[in-house]
């Protein structure tokens, strides 16, 4: 992954087209179902966003946010802070004049987290919102809960080897693992009530549940609506929210979810996608594999963010502000952003599409529609890892060669997907080191209003139709682990020896123990060699060993851990 890449100027001082009419015509447009209501927008290049980021430095302890000029004429600013799960900001902590590009926040305590509201303002109005996550040497996330991981049991057998390769892994990265399987022909009701007994019997720490292969799809929505504004779209659209959410939903008309998603939610299914020319099985198993090589550092990417935007303002939506958000916060002015190319050459770690679309397709500012089949015959040198992506259609992502899920089809890199823009998504988290389930759970919960957490909202908000195409447990900025982990028993006593993690920054190693090979893992110890002694008379039969590097972001630092490795008492390491 790249962590850091040659500066590129941001869009900047480009004026606000933003105009009364505009909200007519979407108001109308949701009204009278308009045939082609996400071309009506396109107006001059305005990406709409102010980009924030920060500065940390450690002794006496400061963070400095800094923004870019903003994207229309603003009388000042007023900032912001609260905890990260907190819903209500509260007072401003400062107001600053239109001129200010930056402001340094001095009370802050490194190993603690801060979110920032950066409010731009005009004359008494609110002009616009930017959001940051930040905080300096942040602690490692060692225990992330459990994830019920619920497979399409038709397929089990022949995906038996990476089942357990990403069952391991996910403990390796934290999380306890519940796994079910359920037929592809069982109702949505029967699949959503393992995950409820799962969280029933210990909800204070299932967090989060991975949809694999051709689970029952539950479908909600209205006849008189749809997210995109399409006569021929209202009605039903799946609802992935409906295996996250906790409590009654058995009225499937509703348009918005019932109540607060409980659970971080993402689904891999390649099922019905012939463009590929692979079987939904070998597609899944593809994805399995890439899904690996992402989490042990052997997935890279040529550059940042790629941003093809054709809707650009459209009349203040500004679909593709989700990405210049989520690039600002990650990389800062330093970010490598590919705009209005010509066509996809490289890999990108972060991909943004908005454009009129269809079933399959989206249409690109070369005026050639980027199609499923085109993505089909991507190499394995192009791809995006994360992809955000917003036009008519391909929203409802329960159809054959959906484009949603053909960016995670692709051979080598695309690991997640969504549909942004009716509503926002807000991603900012991923560059501290939240998983991108947690922006998915975010966004599902993000209210209407001037209750919402996060402005702008986008239409649509809390909408049924929000849903997460991939791994909800994927973070960014792996770190390369340890490798061929050893467990000798010397007089009573457990050895451990590991080679050395390939990674330079990571300084230091977390041992762990447990006694079922599933967990929990107790941290023992930790260490800056490649050997340690449990010197505990053998209490542990097995045992795991990550590494843990400082990563530095445009949102400051946190500690990152990396996939384990394990070993059994008297056994050679088994990865």
């Amino acid at each position: 992954m790249l962590l850091s890449a040659p500066p590129s100027p941001w869009r900047k001082d480009v004026p606000h087209m933003r105009k009364k009419i505009s909200k007519f015509i979407l108001v109308l447009s949701l009204v009278l179902g308009f045939s082609s209501p996400l071309t009506v927008f396109a107006q001059a290049p305005w990406n709409g966003t102010l980009m924030l980021w920060a500065e940390t430095k450690e002794n006496p302890p400061v963070i400095r946010l800094k923004w870019s000029a903003p994207p229309a004429e603003v009388t000042g600013y007023t900032l912001h802070r609260k905890e990260r799960d907190a819903a209500i900001w509260g007072e401003a902590i400062a107001t600053l004049d239109a001129g200010a590009r930056a402001y340094r926040d001095t009370n802050v305590e490194i190993g603690k987290t801060y979110e920032y509201r950066l409010v731009s303002m005009k004359g008494f109005l609110f002009a616009g919102n930017e959001y940051l996550w930040a905080g300096i040497r942040v602690p490692p996330v060692e225990n992330r809960g459990k994830i019920v991981l619920l497979v399409e049991a038709e397929i089990v057998d022949e995906l038996r080897n990476e089942l357990e390769t990403l069952r391991r892994d996910l403990i390796g990265d934290g999380w306890s693992v519940l796994r079910r399987d359920v037929s592809r022909n069982a109702t949505p009701q029967e699949a959503r009530q393992l995950v409820l007994d799962a969280y029933g019997a210990d909800p204070g720490n299932v967090k989060a549940v991975f949809l694999l292969g051709r689970l029952p799809v539950f479908d909600s929505g209205s006849d008189n609506i749809a997210p995109d504004m399409h006569k021929d779209q209202f009605g039903k659209w799946p609802a992935d929210a409906y295996y996250g959410y906790m409590s009654d939903w058995t009225d499937s008309s509703v348009n918005t979810i019932p109540g607060p998603v409980a659970l971080q939610v993402g689904r891999a299914d390649f099922d019905g996608m012939p463009a590929f020319q692979k079987s939904a099985v070998e597609l899944l198993r593809q994805y399995l594999n890439k899904n690996h090589r992402y989490r042990t550092g052997k997935m890279t990417t040529q550059k940042d963010c790629l941003i093809d935007d054709v809707f650009k303002s459209a009349g203040g939506e500004a679909f593709s502000r989700t990405i210049y958000r989520t690039c600002s916060a990650i990389w800062g002015e330093n970010a490598s952003i590919t705009d209005n190319y010509p066509e996809i050459q490289h890999s990108y770690t972060w991909g943004s599409y908005t454009g009129p679309g269809g079933r399959t397709s989206v249409t690109s500012v070369t005026g050639t529609p980027l199609t499923t089949t085109a993505i089909a015959g991507w190499s394995e040198n192009v791809g995006t890892i994360f992809s955000i992506a917003f036009g008519s259609y391909f929203g409802k992502w329960d159809h054959p060669d959906n484009l949603l899920r053909a960016f995670l089809a692709t051979p080598n890199h695309g690991l997640a997907s969504m549909w942004s823009g009716r509503p926002l998504w807000y991603l900012h988290h991923m560059a501290l080191g939240e998983t991108i389930g947690y922006s998915a759970r975010l966004t599902m919960n993000n209210g209407a209003g001037n209750s919402a957490t996060y402005m702008p909202l986008g239409t649509f908000a809390r909408g049924t139709h929000i849903a997460l195409m991939g791994d909800p447990t994927l973070r960014m900025f792996p770190v390369l682990p340890a490798s061929n982990l050893r467990a000798e028993d010397v007089d009573g006593k457990v050895k451990l020896k590991w080679d050395a993690s390939r990674d330079k920054k990571a300084t230091e190693y977390y041992i762990y123990g447990a006694h079922d090979e599933g967990g929990p893992y107790v941290r023992l110890a930790a260490t800056g060699k490649t050997a340690w002694i449990d010197g505990a008379g053998m209490p542990y039969s097995h045992y795991m060993v990550r590494a843990k590097k400082l990563t530095k972001t445009a949102s400051g630092s946190y500690y990152n851990l990396s996939q384990g490795v394990f070993a059994v008492t008297g056994a050679n390491a088994q990865r």
